[in-house]
């Protein structure tokens, strides 16, 4: 893919506006402030970051399907009926009789204190997922594949099924997109960081954090220069680099696009990412570049008032978010 190609034009008849690949697991989070020794209850939901994305997605209004291994267990039954029942295709989700499935762990902070999250993975089912179980009529019939580094993190198995689905779904014309999303607790960062660079090669468009940038790729020079020398290096058609509190920077098109950070009432911190890169495809599902940084800080920033890793809010609160400002006051509806 050429980086001088029309960003994200494509058939809009397709069945499917995106389709993603990857784990989901159940999430058991303690009250804000309360480590797990002294926590008397749990609250129980489920977070996966390919999940997450297409669940803000749906909430927006888009056709999406989500593809897994789980193992079928109840616990995988209330993964998937959960994800199933926020709007998202999980009917070629591979039913697993062997393995088990991811937990997670959620040490909520409160106010400034850190939130602690401990993983749970190994041996899950997905980890023995190859590319037979991965339903490729249904990524062929979308405008978009979406993945996130997480995925190949998990087994060999993994890494090599992530590749051979985006060589496969660049070769049927389908927009590959990917969220670097490095996760410490999974790999190296110099694993990381060779695995991933083999799969981000001419894709349309990259997601990548400022800090994962500097953790794989030891960069931490000007933001824009940055974003053209990865364009240039990988042959990526847009790329998008979040900065935290700082908010985010892409080049779409050519044309560099920032956006500062919108306000919010902190509830918890897990997922604004996976919400962000929502906002960004959502835009480029519409041809809309110019509104893509603002409607995925604006989701960053709904994800963060959110008690759940996923946002539901649709595209009223989204509007109506993107509209204040950023102004987290409280008001009283009635």
């Amino acid at each position: 893919m050429s980086a001088l190609a029309p960003p994200f034009q494509q058939n809009t008849m397709k069945d499917w506006d995106l389709t993603t690949l990857g784990s989901t697991m159940l999430s058991l989070s303690t009250e804000a402030g309360v480590p797990f020794p002294g926590s008397d209850g749990v609250r129980v939901d489920i977070a996966g970051a390919e999940s997450n994305c297409a669940i803000a997605l749906a909430s927006l209004g888009k056709r999406v399907a989500w593809q897994s291994k789980v193992a079928r267990t109840p616990l995988g039954e209330r993964i998937v009926s959960k994800i199933r029942a926020r709007g998202v295709d999980v009917s070629k989700v591979v039913w697993a009789a062997e393995g088990r499935n991811e937990l997670m762990f959620v040490e909520s902070g409160l106010g400034a204190n850190r939130t602690n999250v401990i993983y749970d993975r190994a041996g899950a089912s997905i980890e023995s997922l190859s590319m037979d179980e991965v339903d490729f009529a249904t990524i062929e019939s979308s405008r978009i594949f979406h993945f996130s580094g997480i995925t190949p993190a998990l087994s060999e198995g993994c890494r090599e099924t992530v590749a051979e689905v985006v060589e496969r779904a660049r070769q049927a014309g389908v927009k590959v997109s990917c969220d670097v999303n490095y996760r410490s607790k999974l790999w190296s960062a110099e694993e990381a960081r060779e695995e991933i660079s083999k799969l981000i090669g001419d894709l349309d468009l990259l997601l990548v954090g400022q800090e994962d940038l500097k953790a794989l790729w030891k960069r931490s020079g000007d933001p824009e220069d940055e974003l053209r020398r990865l364009q240039d290096e990988f042959r990526i058609a847009d790329v998008v680099m979040t900065k935290g509190p700082g908010g985010a920077i892409g080049l779409f098109g050519g044309i560099i696009y920032e956006q500062e950070a919108f306000a919010s009432e902190v509830v918890s911190p897990i997922g604004a990412g996976d919400a962000f890169a929502a906002g960004v495809l959502y835009s480029l599902l519409n041809e809309e570049p110019a509104l893509s940084l603002k409607r995925g800080c604006a989701m960053a920033a709904l994800a963060r008032e959110s008690r759940s890793d996923y946002v539901l809010s649709g595209i009223e609160a989204l509007e109506e978010k993107m509209s204040s400002g950023g102004d987290s006051g409280k008001r009283l509806s009635r």
